[in-house]
């Protein structure tokens, strides 16, 4: 089973939606599967038997995954049921305020940052409620106290207006310029929260937006490249293969199983 369901309106700011992946028969155990670069972070809880990166670690119970750089390939085994909640980037510096450093490139226990008993008093919440209507319920309603109980951080606002000028297509020393700061203090509200500059968002926004497109078979995924040969190397150096390629061959099923997902929806896996 592969689902996607939308978080409450309140959340939609901080969560692009929930995806339930379930394979209790293990129709996909033993295969690798692969991510592709996503520009925000991926909250994970798992209710079945975790799936394990390849050459890594297995996935923790509760788990946080940051804005990664390049494609990973995970192992899946029976029994697997988990969801994640898809996290943008102000999600990530408002709900986990801080946190984006240690987990870029990395995927985090949340147990050492919530606590032993936080993180399971979640999972098992969770598994308790056990069909996606539920879950989302459950979780909809943990992520809206974290609103409320948590403190904006520091250049979170300022963050938030400087993206949104970057997705206009401005330059980031024209952003600067129009937040009326210097270029370092613009990179500085960036990395503190996401763990990477606003240069380098944009480029994994841009890839996104062409990885879409190419699954899709619709949209330009030319768009925000100067030219073919500059698109190719950004896929070779985040996915280790070239557009073409991946079109010829086509995403993988479980790819093919989210297709659709609501317009606009990241895609997650290759």
């Amino acid at each position: 089973m592969f689902q996607v369901l939308l978080p409450s309106p309140s959340l939609t700011p901080y969560v692009n939606g929930y995806w339930f992946v379930q394979d209790l028969e293990g129709a996909y155990a033993g295969s690798e599967i692969t991510t592709c670069p996503y520009p925000g972070a991926v909250l994970s809880v798992n209710f079945g038997r975790p799936n394990a990166m390849v050459d890594g670690p297995t996935v923790p119970t509760v788990s946080l995954l940051g804005f990664q750089s390049a494609s990973r390939r995970w192992r899946s085994w029976s029994d697997t049921y988990f969801v994640m909640a898809m996290l943008s980037a102000a999600g990530l510096a408002r709900l986990f305020p801080g946190i984006g450093p240690d987990c870029r490139d990395h995927l985090l226990d949340l147990a050492g940052y919530l606590g032993e008993r936080r993180s399971h008093a979640l999972s098992a919440d969770l598994s308790a409620a056990w069909t996606p209507e539920r879950i989302v319920a459950r979780l909809d309603d943990w992520l809206l106290r974290r609103l409320a109980a948590l403190r904006p951080p520091a250049g979170l606002a300022s963050m938030r207006a400087a993206h949104a000028l970057l997705r206009q297509g401005r330059q980031v020393q024209e952003v600067a310029s129009l937040m009326a700061v210097s270029r370092r203090q613009l990179n500085r509200w960036f990395e503190q929260q996401l763990g990477l500059g606003p240069k380098q968002l944009m480029d994994l926004e841009r890839l996104q937006h062409s990885i879409q497109a190419v699954q899709r078979g619709a949209g330009d995924a030319l768009d925000g490249y100067s030219d073919q040969a500059h698109q190719i190397r950004a896929w070779r150096r985040r996915l280790a293969q070239t557009p073409g390629a991946y079109a010829r061959v086509g995403p993988s099923p479980l790819a093919a199983s989210f297709g659709q997902r609501p317009a606009g929806a990241p895609a997650f896996y290759l």
